[in-house]
């Protein structure tokens, strides 16, 4: 780490403690990826953590890595593409630890194949998770949070929510959603006092790729373009303490998503690259 990151991540830390110590933060998909490592940052910080996710001896693992109950991290299980777990798991949630102060909605996965090639099944499976999920589980936590009049929700979203990336179209397709379900949702809920931000990452290297779809592709130089999952968790946790409505990460997504939009030539190149992603999955 260089000096100028060091001096950035310690002023982050004191803006950070500032912001969230001893405050209940909730975290979905909190078992791996960006999830546990957003929970690990918070709880570094002093947040008290509540990871939910679907697999409770996972679970149970990040809780004792966090520091367990001595660290103030708690869990719930919860798949949360199931409408019935989620009444059941958020009641519970409240019944024990109350409204939480910051929601981060981030359970998600994909499938590396075209809409064709997806069955009806996973199709609505991929809607459940990545889009209805997050709207179930803001919905079940958010009356409280309302009568209390302040909290903040984080939806992570994805770079694949401000540009066409496949072959993945209804992943892309629900993060979209989610991209304008936050938009609208920040201007519904200001006048409780709670705050909505977006934040829409670019590859991120987790458990999101072990799927057998993504495994077994042909290797394309783009996949080798990466971000850090420091950079990922500083941009998400600085994004929810200044309340920002929406945050690509890394910045020049957001830029490049509304050249291509507004730039037909960039827009020609693009969608010739992911004719070429898709044609390799024909090809194979």
């Amino acid at each position: 780490m260089s000096r100028a990151e060091h001096r950035v991540t310690r002023a982050s830390d004191t803006a950070l403690r500032a912001r969230f110590a001893g405050r209940l933060a909730v975290v979905t998909g909190g078992s791996s990826g960006i999830g546990l490592a957003v929970a690990t940052r918070l709880v570094s910080v002093g947040a008290r953590v509540v990871l939910v996710a679907d697999q409770p001896l996972k679970l149970d693992a990040a809780a004792t890595a966090l520091g367990g109950l001595d660290a103030d991290v708690h869990t719930v299980a919860c798949d949360i593409g199931r409408p019935d777990e989620v009444t059941e798991a958020m009641a519970r949630l409240l019944s024990r630890h109350g409204a939480p102060d910051l929601l981060v909605n981030n359970a998600g996965f994909a499938v590396y194949r075209t809409f064709e090639q997806s069955s009806m099944e996973e199709i609505e499976r991929l809607f459940e998770v990545n889009f209805a999920g997050h709207l179930r589980c803001t919905k079940a936590l958010l009356a409280p949070m309302i009568a209390r009049r302040s909290g903040q929700i984080v939806n992570i979203a994805s770079i694949a929510g401000l540009m066409t990336l496949t072959p993945n179209a209804v992943y892309g397709a629900a993060k979209f959603g989610i991209v304008g379900w936050s938009r609208s949702l920040r201007v519904e809920l200001a006048r409780f006092g709670i705050g909505v931000t977006c934040v829409c990452p670019g590859r991120v290297d987790t458990p999101f790729f072990d799927h057998e779809t993504f495994r077994h592709r042909r290797h394309r130089k783009e996949t080798e373009l990466t971000v850090r999952m420091a950079v990922v968790v500083d941009a998400t946790l600085d994004a929810a303490g200044r309340n920002r409505e929406l945050v690509a990460v890394p910045r020049y997504f957001g830029w490049l998503s509304r050249a291509a939009a507004a730039v037909p030539p960039l827009q020609s190149l693009q969608h010739a690259l992911l004719r070429r992603r898709v044609e390799d999955l024909y090809r194979d």
